[in-house]
Parts: C-alpha cells; structure tokens; sequence
C-alpha cells in the first residue's frame, strides 16, 4: 500500500473515531479519552526530545489531568497548566544537576512549550464541549482543521512552488497554503452556518481565524521536528505519523476560536 492509500485509510478512520468522541460520547467519557490523547502525545513528544526519565514527566503530567476529568468546570485551568510545569522543572534541574547543557536545556523548553499547548488544548476540549452548541462548534472547528490540511497537501501536490517556510518545513508551499486556507474556511465557516445557525460574518472571521492559526501550530511542531532531527513524531499513524502530527495544527486554534467564539456569542 502507498502512502497516499495509507494516509487516506487512516484518515477514514480517524474520522469515524472523531465523530464517536464528540458525538456519542457522555462528558466524561469524552474528557477521558481526551485526556489519554494528551497523554500519548506527550509521551511521543518526550521521545521526540529525548528527555530521560520521561515516565515521571507523564506522571505528573497525568496528575493535573485527573482534576480536569472530575470536575472540569471548577477547577481553575492555571492549576493544571502550573503543576506540570513546576514539578517538571524539579525533576529537570534533579535528573540534569550533573551533566546539564544548552541542547539539554533546549529540548527541555520544546517539551515545556508543546505540553502547555497540548494541556490548554485538552483544556478546552474539556471546557466546551458540554456547554451549549459546544459539540457542533468543536467538530467546525475540527472539521475545518483537516479540511485546511487536506485542501493545503492536495493544492501543494499539484500547483505547489513557492515554497512557504523551506528552513522549517520545505514540502509546504504558499499555493497549498492558499488551497487550506480556503477549503478550511469554506468547510468550518458552512458547517458552523448550516449546522449551529451561525451568521454568515461571525462564522467567516471564526474560520479564517482558525484556519491561519492552524497553520503556525503545523508550522510551529514542524520548526521542533527539525530542531530535534526527526522526520514525525512517532508512527502510531500509518501514512500520517504520530497522534502530535495529527493534531498539531489543532493544538493552537481550538483554544484562540474557541476564545473569539465565547466572547462573540
């Protein structure tokens, strides 16, 4: 199998997943395996960065995780985005006292930087998809997200040639950034019209929004991949990588919508 059937095959799959999840899912249900995807994606990013003794960084990890699956609605979101960070940096300075280097360091800071991101992203997915209309604005959200990146490889596959950041990822090209951000827009800003009855102006604004942030989250894990020396972050996902390549591009636009959303409506 190619890796075009590869990655259409697993993105099949991956839809079917992502509608149970929001859709037939009870709220605790749904921030249990939210939860679990923050995990493993964290666990594929310490691999990525090569921190030792990782197993404790996803123990503390999942700590704060835990406040969020029983009572996400009064527990504070600084607590659990600042647990992680200070005890991570204990274990750092315990493990690292002796043999501590720039790199070391650095890689650290990578994996300080995406876990925070990856915590506020489960975070929202947490906080929202209960409210009102929470579940039909996620899956826009989401559902323009992969139609930016599948609009953005198609376009770049067959119009592609300027190139849009080669020192950070030299296959993306700004004609395919182009084709995302308009199959994006058009797919969030149709299902938000159509499904959730939004006006027309709001849902355009919200989608490009989305859409443009989506793309530096991609560019964002790309610009990490490089600095770390791999190709993807892991191979759980045939033709597509690891979970923190499926969901990079998400990882900073559901939380910066999801924001705009709240405060329009």
């Amino acid at each position: 199998m190619n890796e075009l059937s590869q990655r259409v095959l697993t993105a099949i799959v991956l839809a079917i997943g992502a509608v149970f999840w929001m859709f037939y899912t009870d709220d605790t249900l749904f921030a249990l395996i939210t939860i679990v995807i923050g995990l493993l994606a964290i666990i594929e990013l310490l691999a990525m960065v090569k921190l030792p003794s990782g197993v404790l960084y996803v123990v503390t990890l999942a700590i704060p995780s835990l406040f969020w699956l029983w009572s996400p609605e009064t527990i504070p979101v600084l607590f659990p985005l600042l647990v992680p960070t200070v005890f991570w940096m204990v274990i750092y300075v315990v493990i690292m006292r002796h043999n501590s280097s720039a790199e070391t360091f650095a890689r650290f800071a990578y994996a300080q930087w995406m876990t925070l991101l990856v915590m506020l992203f489960c975070y929202t997915l947490i906080t929202v998809h209960p409210m009102q209309h929470g579940v039909l604005f996620l899956s826009g959200a989401i559902l323009g997200v992969w139609a930016a990146d599948i609009g953005a490889y198609f376009i770049g596959k067959a119009l592609g040639r300027t190139k849009l950041c080669p020192s950070i990822s030299p296959g993306k090209s700004v004609e395919g950034f182009l084709g995302g951000v308009v199959f994006g827009t058009l797919a969030a800003a149709t299902f938000w019209v159509m499904v959730l009855g939004m006006g027309v102006g709001t849902a355009v604004v919200l989608a490009v929004a989305l859409v443009m942030v989506s793309v530096a989250g991609d560019l964002g894990e790309s610009a990490l991949k490089r600095a770390v020396g791999v190709k993807d972050s892991g191979k759980i996902l045939p033709g597509h990588g690891g979970i923190l390549d499926r969901i990079d591009a998400l990882l900073p636009s559901i939380p910066v919508v999801a924001m705009l959303w709240l405060i329009i409506a």
